[in-house]
């Protein structure tokens, strides 16, 4: 069994239970008495951290190729040989695999062949150590002389979950969908599509009458798909499907010797689910036979506290084996699954709480406005000026308080306090406790990142949890609301960054945050290909358009007629008209002047001829 890439893991006897967490402590508990059994730091923890492990269990000596030339190898004894060492194989950021031993405390190799973050990592007794990284490569390790034995390229996505068979002789690695491999050729069998996002649990199902399964889930899903290995079926749709209340992260399965199968699913809210169904075809989704839930013993008037469930596992004898609490003090505890009701609850003590708790923030004061007091917020000290003497022992009127605890206090006349963030504060804290979706969303829905990062500021650090939840489900909703839980997020993390990184529990709440980035940046690239895609077709579609619209009016006679032209028009054409007419007459009584002129002056030539002849005579 595998599960997807999570650096918590149990050994495959249960007697112990790996962790790495965010500080890069290897941590090893037993999972009998519950006490830590080792401890380990590496030197490379802050650059390199660990973000894959898995368990493995090899003889003293696979892991010790080259023994001292100048030592004597003494002999050892069958018993010695045929009893495997657990060694912990911790994938990290830097693509290599260090290989811890259990048996020396310490790191005795590392391997190295990736480029990229290693993703996932799985281990089979048949079929050996296998790893999965960002480079898109899939490499199968020799353990005894620490190299690579085999390397192929996985697809152009990356891989996050792998899972053996049985028999070892077939691979199955998780992208958004789920391909099946052939390790003796190293070829794709067939590929398992169906989901909408990366696939975070993958193992596999080995039935006594051979026929093998596949049971995957990815984020967002809710609900684990059953998938079966046949290489004669052309089936690649789920055989049936396990409905969920929330994200599984880890999976554990069992079969019987009447071939009923046993499915124990850990999900993301801090409770468990068990599946029992006999595999028998085409079936509708199942619903669980039982849901497992661990609560406090505390009493309380309201409501009761929750354990979350941080990892569980099948046992042979069919009882659970469950770890709830935090990972820096795992309770573990052997349960036998009750069926009488659908729902088991364990009540337990909570450890982590102290006898002198502090004030919870379920418990909201109401705000005390007097003269000489300052409210002051974490991170942040601001001087308030003094007020006069004047107004001592005065108090404000209920009026003047409702409009002080506003959201519009900003915006009060002369005399009234202006909010600089404790309103809104308050108010926050009173939905976060009330869960009254119109406050929350009166506060949230704002752009203004003075605003915000000032109601930050004033926020208490009890409602730092709270506050973290509402917002990773404003992430999931649409575009308006992630931009504005965006600025949110941006600001909480920039004015409590501290308090973070000192709580181990508020650091694991930020994990469906992480899935959630990591799945919407898996689209960004197919919706920047289909972007390009609709613009070019977009922009050929328009030059279609605009030469059908050049060829039309290229073809078109445009004819004017001079009667529907408007009035001023026709009145300018009349004017043009009548001067030209009264320029015509000017030029043709100036024609008929000058025609009688030259006549007179033929007649006086003619006059003068006859003269000069008449006195020549």
């Amino acid at each position: 069994m595998a599960t997807a890439a999570s650096c918590y893991a149990f050994s495959s006897d249960s007697e112990y239970f790996a962790y790495c967490g965010n500080d890069g402590k290897l941590k090893i508990w037993d999972t009998a008495t519950g006490r830590l059994k080792q401890e380990y730091v590496s030197n490379f923890h802050l650059s390199f951290p660990c973000c894959a492990l898995a368990w493995i269990y090899v003889n003293s000596q696979s892991t010790n190729a080259t023994p001292s030339p100048w030592k004597k190898r003494r002999k050892k004894s069958i018993s010695e040989e045929s009893n495997p060492k657990g060694i912990v194989a911790m994938g990290s950021t830097n693509g290599k695999i260090a290989l811890y031993d259990t048996t020396t405390s310490s790191v005795t190799t590392q391997l190295d062949g990736h480029s990229g973050t290693v993703t996932a990592i799985t281990w089979s007794e048949n079929a050996g150590l296998f790893s999965a990284a960002d480079d898109h490569h899939i490499i199968h390790w020799n353990i005894k002389e620490n190299g690579v034995k085999c390397k192929w390229k996985s697809g152009k996505k990356k891989t996050t979950s792998l899972a053996i068979t049985a028999d070892g002789k077939s691979l199955l690695s998780g992208e958004r969908n789920v391909k099946w491999w052939d390790l003796a050729t190293k070829k794709l069998i067939r590929t398992f599509t169906g989901h909408a996002n990366q696939v975070t649990c993958l193992c596999t199902v080995n039935m006594p009458s051979g026929n093998n399964y596949a049971i995957s889930g990815a984020y967002g899903d809710g609900c684990l798909s059953v998938w079966t290995l046949d290489e004669h079926s052309n089936e690649r749709t789920p055989v049936t499907n396990l409905t969920l209340q929330d994200d599984a992260i880890s999976i554990s399965t069992n079969v019987s010797e009447d071939s009923q199968v046993t499915v124990l699913v850990v999900t993301r809210s801090g409770q468990s689910q068990l599946f029992q169904y006999q595999p028998n075809g085409h079936t509708k989704p199942l619903k669980p036979s039982l849901n497992v839930a661990v609560a406090s013993d505390i009493n309380q008037k309201d409501s009761v506290q929750q354990i979350s469930i941080l990892n569980a596992k099948l046992t042979d004898d069919q009882k659970l084996l469950l770890v709830y609490g935090t990972y820096i003090s795992p309770i573990f505890e052997r349960v036998i699954p009750d069926f009488s009701d659908k729902v088991q609850c364990l009540v337990r003590s909570d450890n982590r709480r102290n006898k002198d708790k502090k004030e919870e923030i379920s418990k909201v004061k109401t705000a005390v406005i007097a003269d000489n007091v300052e409210y002051l917020g974490p991170g942040l000290l601001t001087t308030s000026p003094k007020r006069s003497r004047n107004n001592s022992g005065s108090q404000l009127l209920l009026k003047d308080r409702l409009e002080n605890l506003s959201l519009n206090a900003e915006t009060s006349s002369e005399g009234k306090t202006t909010g600089t963030g404790s309103n809104r504060a308050q108010l926050l804290i009173q939905g976060l406790n009330s869960k009254d979706k119109t406050i929350l969303s009166n506060i949230f829905l704002t752009k203004n990142e003075s605003i915000i990062r000032n109601t930050i500021i004033k926020l208490p650090v009890q409602a730092i949890g709270p506050l973290l939840k509402e917002l990773t489900i404003l992430l999931q909703g649409k575009t308006y609301t992630s931009k504005i839980a965006v600025k949110w997020l941006e600001a909480l993390l920039m004015a409590h960054a501290g308090q973070f990184l000192s709580q181990a529990d508020l650091m694991e709440s930020f994990g469906p945050i992480l899935n959630l980035i990591d799945a919407k940046l898996a689209l960004l690239s197919e919706v920047a290909k289909l972007k390009g895609r609709v613009s070019l077709v977009t922009g050929q579609i328009s030059q279609t358009v605009e030469e059908q619209q050049k060829d039309v009016t290229e073809n078109c006679l445009v004819y004017q007629d001079s009667d529907s032209s408007d009035e001023d028009g026709g009145m300018e054409d009349e004017d043009l008209e009548s001067e030209s007419d009264e320029h015509w007459d000017e030029i043709s009584n100036q024609g008929d002047e000058d025609d009688q002129e030259e006549q007179d002056e033929d007649v006086r030539s003619t006059n003068s001829d006859e003269d000069n002849k008449s006195i020549s005579s």
